[in-house]
């Protein structure tokens, strides 16, 4: 098998910023991955992960390095041995998409339900914005230790038939949650997210509540045993672990400890979140709303109405027909 690997780096504007915890952004920054072989293409997105030390510049700095012994270890199936774990996705999803082509196909629903999310807005933006949810079932909403019982407030007044998810980031501290939390039961609060920092987790054991912990940031590959006892739910993001392979293997561990499954994504285009749909039959809740904060992107990209993910099957990792023009675009240069 002859296969020959393309990279080109690609930016992302956003209709707003994407404001939580501990940073702020107005745009993000991937590598667009394609792999080759013959006359097929496999198309992947690499997102790197900042809060594990990854950025755009490390990652094409490793490829442009090492890419003839990148090549080689995807030809022999040795996608675990390549650094960093969300360009090892990337790589994997590319190839399973070039291995679509020969026949491998994934079977997905039109539409899925997700939850989408709210960044941490201003009080007057908020307002103005709020209305665009209220049909939607499953609403994330970001905060801080500042914001979170006016804000958390403020969407259940105006959205009351709608089930809210916090995500703080690593925001919120023991005697704030403490304080608030029997507040949020009312408010129709499902879970919490991540609410303290990587190391406090054990501080949750001393939150009596209904309403469920969801880990995300503490959870990693290398310490996935340590802290379970104190979740009752796992944010799964492909970028996360390392590729679907890997994700489903994390999967069946947490299933077997009883754990719920969120499946998450990072603010990414549909190249990063139909993939993810293939996995989206094991887990409990969906958390795909990657592409809704783009200003533009690929070209039959996903779209989201009412909390649903509607699928295009013009998209490229859906019609075998081949890529489009907008994917292409990006490689004309490096041809």
């Amino acid at each position: 098998m002859f296969l020959k690997l393309q990279f080109v780096k690609k930016k992302f504007f956003l209709k707003d910023s994407f404001r939580i915890s501990r940073e702020n952004k107005k745009f993000i920054k991937t590598i667009i991955i394609k792999l080759i072989e013959s006359d097929r293409s496999g198309f992947a997105e690499c997102v790197p992960y900042k809060r594990y030390g990854e950025t755009q510049e490390k990652i094409f700095s490793y490829l442009k390095n090492n890419e003839y012994e990148i090549t080689q270890l995807i030809r022999q199936n040795r996608f675990r041995e390549i650094k960093y774990l969300s360009l090892r996705t990337a790589m994997e999803l590319a190839f399973n998409h070039l291995n679509m082509q020969k026949g491998k196909k994934y079977n997905l629903r039109k539409k899925y339900q997700t939850s989408i999310t709210i960044p941490i807005f201003s009080q007057e933006k908020l307002e103005k914005i709020i209305h665009k949810f209220k049909n939607i079932n499953f609403i994330k909403v970001k905060v801080n230790k500042n914001n979170i019982l006016q804000t958390v407030k403020f969407i259940n007044k105006k959205c009351p038939k709608s089930k809210i998810i916090i995500d703080a980031n690593e925001g919120l501290n023991f005697i704030l949650l403490n304080k608030i939390i029997k507040n949020l039961e009312k408010l129709n609060v499902i879970i919490i997210e991540q609410p303290f920092k990587y190391g406090l987790d054990y501080k949750l054991k001393n939150i009596k509540t209904k309403i469920l912990f969801c880990a995300d940031e503490s959870f990693h590959i290398k310490n996935k045993n340590k802290i379970l006892k104190y979740y009752q739910v796992v944010n799964v993001k492909l970028d996360k672990f390392g590729g679907l392979n890997k994700s489903i293997e994390i999967i069946k561990f947490l299933k077997s400890k009883n754990k719920k499954i969120l499946l998450g994504c990072m603010v990414s285009s549909s190249l990063s979140i139909v993939p993810a749909l293939t996995i989206a039959k094991y887990c409990t809740f969906l958390d795909l709303d990657g592409p809704y904060f783009l200003k533009k992107d690929f070209k039959n990209g996903v779209s989201y109405k009412n909390g649903n993910l509607i699928l295009n099957k013009n998209f490229i990792w859906l019609n075998k027909k081949g890529p489009q023009e907008n994917l292409e675009g990006l490689f004309k240069k490096i041809n």
